[in-house]
């Protein structure tokens, strides 16, 4: 059932939180699955749709450098970037009402009628749901999130193949949105995160393009560089001060209530570490692009 949590229900919704949700663990066991099998159609789909020189470049590449296992994570990764995208748009854009209205048939209680409630208590556990582009729900596909995530390093081999940065960030998820799974809690802010993989594909292609012997100063690289500078600032970046705000300004208190304070400062945690990656990412692209774009300083003349 989905729910919204509050101080007066706690003693007959306690018993929930002694497991994970099922449909979150449906879309982990899903996510870990579907990374496996589109990776190992990747070699396939190479050998059947590319050219014979791009084959010999893949050909080539090393197990040891982290390489091989860089391109053949790039299908696995731009099929569950676009699966999240489609999952999560009706949530992102449109969820107010579908939580709300998923609280209402749980609960006997009407929360679009107290709209500075906070949604980071809401929880739709359902598997399937009245709303959304797939009717999966939100809590499959958190689960399909995780999964990926914790198939992806594994295939990796080494955590100095993923490279720290992803480790941490894998990591760091994964983490997350169990324990938001297992107490019910942050939903809404996890399928925005999850939205955020919209410029995944625009990443994903411009590494095809360099795989395949583009250089960085081409036009169709630079292009993409460009698409992928410009999501990943409006979809990961943008959204983050708004978020900050909203955790510490309504939604950190309810959720102190929910899962105790030590619960609400690890999140807190979680919500630093994503903070830095996504901001410390973006301050890297914006040198790169500002050397590559950038006027250099012509030499005196002695």
């Amino acid at each position: 059932k989905s729910k919204k949590n509050n101080p007066d229900t706690m003693a007959t919704l306690s018993p929930l939180h002694s497991l994970l949700p099922p449909s979150f663990v449906y879309g982990t066991i899903a996510g870990f699955i579907l990374f496996n099998i589109f990776y190992r159609l990747s070699p396939i789909l190479t050998s059947l749709l590319g050219t014979k020189s791009f084959q010999q470049k893949i050909a080539l590449l090393k197990h040891e450098d982290g390489k091989f296992w860089n391109y053949h994570s790039l299908l696995p990764s731009t099929v569950h970037a676009i699966a999240q995208v489609v999952g999560t748009y009706s949530m992102v854009f449109h969820g107010r009402d579908g939580y709300d209205l998923a609280s209402d048939a749980a609960t006997g209680t009407t929360a679009a009628a107290d709209p500075s409630s906070s949604p980071a208590i809401i929880f739709d556990d359902r598997t399937i749901v009245p709303y959304g582009i797939t009717h999966l729900g939100p809590a499959v596909w958190m689960g399909i999130f995780v999964g990926y995530l914790v198939a992806d390093a594994l295939s990796s081999g080494s955590f100095r193949v993923l490279g720290f940065p992803f480790a941490v960030h894998h990591f760091a998820a994964s983490l997350c949105w169990t324990f938001s799974a297992y107490f019910r809690v942050m939903q809404p802010v996890g399928c925005l995160l999850q939205f955020n993989e919209l410029s995944t594909p625009l990443m994903n292609v411009r590494k095809y393009l360099l795989f395949a012997g583009y250089r960085t100063s081409d036009f169709e690289v630079t292009v993409c560089s460009l698409a992928f500078f410009a999501a990943f600032g409006l979809v990961r970046v943008a959204p983050l001060p708004f978020v900050v705000r909203d955790w510490i300004s309504r939604d950190f208190g309810p959720v102190r209530n929910e899962i105790g304070t030590g619960g609400a400062v690890l999140i807190s945690a979680f919500f630093a570490v994503n903070v830095l990656l996504q901001f410390g990412w973006f301050a890297i692209m914006c040198r790169k692009l500002a050397e590559k774009f950038g006027t250099k300083p012509k030499a005196k003349a002695e």
